[in-house]
């Protein structure tokens, strides 16, 4: 049995699909203040990782600043609770990994 040379890739590729599914609805209250704050966090995370879709397609510079992004919002979901923390940390970084994967692919050519 042969393996495609995209293996790694459609596979990664597959479990981000699977995380990056929108969340069922966090439900619970914050002050005013934090909750601005967790759709500032939230809003980016959605932006960054819907990004992962047409990762073929990005240049090198704009991968680069993908990988930046994540690479900022992550202090910031280190600040959530544990719960929370976990999951989202977890999808952040497989978008990073892929986005990263994607700019040594187009660094190699």
């Amino acid at each position: 049995m042969r393996k495609s040379r995209f293996f790694p890739f459609a596979l990664v590729l597959g479990i981000l699909f699977f995380f990056a599914a929108p969340d069922p609805g966090e439900r619970g209250f914050a002050p005013i203040g934090a909750a601005h704050a967790q759709e500032d966090w939230k809003k980016e995370f959605e932006d960054i990782c819907s990004k992962t879709q047409d990762a073929m397609v990005f240049s090198a510079e704009e991968l680069k600043s993908l990988v930046g992004r994540c690479d900022k919002l992550k202090p910031l979901i280190e600040r959530l609770e544990e719960s929370q923390r976990k999951v989202y940390l977890r999808r952040l970084q497989m978008c990073r990994d892929l986005f990263f994967f994607m700019l040594e692919t187009k660094e190699k050519k």
